[in-house]
């Protein structure tokens, strides 16, 4: 490993991220780090992280190194800890919750600042540990209630800047070939789907599709563990309902064969990563999965894509989807009766919420 710490070129920051997820934080403040010419050395954790840093070097000249953290053994830390500091680093970046005990030991020993940026509610775990930190910075004042720290700052969720980016940015080829087979007013992206988030969805299309004159949503599925069986079930239940159940490369292969297709509620199941915050940009309404579980997903996603957006009751960890049913933007529902009112209401509703979402965003 430390043959690969000579970079030949002083690295000022160092940017830990734990796995893709937190990657997507970090981005923003490494395409920054580009505009200003400073170079940094990103470490990952997570095996899921590992392709999408490993291709950074290619896209951004403010990346000069990738490599995995090892293991928070405080004899490899150290060592670890010397090399990065012999590149000439001086700041460590940790994302969110990233705290490890030896990694912040040896980092205070010899003399590298730590700051943890989009800093959630700490736990009782790493209350013990902020001392070590030298900045705290958060998204949300919520996530610094509580905290005490000589150095905190709320100065906005980088985040929202990563979902901007991938929004605003250019169709590809794809979506506008899915776009020209789906009803875009009553399309529902279901994002990051686990088990119970499927029962509730399925229940709330029967209870949907039972009301006097409705039609059926057209459905864009995207579970979030890409579980074989789970897709199988999803699938079952949905032509059960009548639906024309397509892979989503099935869909992209349909072209002149859609018209023949206009009749029948679409549902399309994406059995791929990474096309997610792309997919948003094609339904009116959302679902977000997780909050049934561990916790919700992005909100902010499908929020900024345009969406009416809607999720489990799980949202305590998410700052953002605390902030936006707070200003009456997303819908929590706890049934599928609860999910089934709510799109029926909304189905003849105003675009005016994307704006209060864009707003609060800003």
């Amino acid at each position: 490993l430390s043959l690969r710490f000579h970079a030949g070129q002083p690295i000022e920051y160092w940017v830990h991220v734990a796995s893709a997820g937190e990657l997507e934080y970090a981005i923003p403040i490494l395409h920054e780090l580009d505009k200003r010419g400073q170079k940094a050395l990103i470490t990952y954790y997570s095996i899921s992280a590992q392709a999408s840093v490993n291709a950074l070097p290619s896209k951004m000249g403010s990346i000069s190194l990738v490599v995995p953290l090892p293991h928070d053994g405080l004899g490899l830390m150290k060592e670890f800890v010397r090399l990065a500091k012999g590149l000439g680093i001086r700041r460590l970046l940790l994302l969110k919750y990233e705290l490890w005990p030896g990694l912040l030991w040896e980092c205070n020993r010899q003399g590298i600042k730590v700051f943890l940026v989009d800093a959630l509610k700490p736990s009782w775990f790493h209350k013990k540990l902020l001392h070590k930190l030298d900045g705290i910075l958060a998204g949300y004042d919520s996530e610094l209630e509580g905290t005490v720290h000589r150095n905190t700052h709320v100065v906005g969720d980088t985040r929202v800047e990563r979902v901007l980016q991938r929004v605003t940015a250019a169709n590809s080829k794809q979506i506008d070939s899915l776009r020209n087979i789906l009803k875009p007013e009553t399309t529902m992206v279901c994002g990051s789907m686990w088990p119970k988030d499927d029962q509730v969805v399925l229940t709330a299309l029967k209870k949907y599709k039972a009301s006097a004159g409705s039609s059926l949503l057209d459905i864009v599925w995207v579970p979030h563990e890409m579980n074989g069986a789970q897709e199988k079930t999803v699938d079952v239940e949905l032509k059960t309902l009548g639906y024309h159940v397509l892979t989503i490369d099935d869909a992209l292969s349909l072209n002149d064969a859609a018209e023949s297709l206009s009749k029948h509620p679409l549902a399309i199941i994406v059995m791929r990563k990474g096309l997610l915050a792309e997919l948003y940009k094609l339904g009116r309404f959302a679902y977000v999965g997780g909050a049934f579980g561990s916790g919700v997903h992005s909100v902010w996603e499908p929020a900024l894509a345009g969406c009416l957006v809607s999720c489990g009751p799980r949202i305590d960890r998410s700052p953002e989807s605390t902030a936006l049913v707070q200003k009456g933007l997303l819908q929590i529902v706890e049934t599928g009766e609860d999910l089934s009112t709510w799109f029926g209401l909304k189905i003849t509703g105003s675009a005016s919420e994307v704006f209060d979402v864009l707003e609060l965003a800003n």
